[in-house]
């Protein structure tokens, strides 16, 4: 219980210390996931990676002035109509996951030593 307390706690802390852009109208250009190119480069797996995670994040890919953005909408609170947008660069969602695979090992980590000194007082 107290690991999935912990685990809580990091996501709200996460999600509320990451920037928020404030509701604009972006253009929203959806990049199809096997982008053709006739040149390989060394980027295509890590960029095919942030998409595959983005999609999983249910992240829009968008366009915005030549920086590509993976954005979300979150309804606001007490509202059905009002929607906010976060907007994150590639940068900002490779630390995210980096970060959440952190706390979910240390969850991990957590929940092992307390299963451990569970087993340690039974006997």
């Amino acid at each position: 219980m107290r690991a999935w307390m912990l685990f809580v706690a990091a996501a709200v802390v996460g999600c509320a210390s990451q920037p928020s852009t404030p509701p604009s109208k972006l253009p929203t250009a959806q990049v199809p996931a096997a982008v053709s190119s006739s040149v390989a480069q060394p980027n295509d797996s890590v960029e095919a990676h942030r998409l595959a995670a983005a999609h999983k994040l249910n992240l829009k890919v968008v366009d915005k002035g030549g920086q590509q953005l993976f954005c979300r909408s979150d309804v606001v609170t007490g509202s059905h109509l009002h929607r906010d947008e976060t907007c994150y660069t590639a940068d900002q969602l490779d630390r995210m996951q980096e970060q959440m695979r952190r706390d979910l090992d240390q969850i991990k980590a957590e929940t092992e030593t307390e299963r451990r000194s569970a087993v340690g007082h039974l006997n």
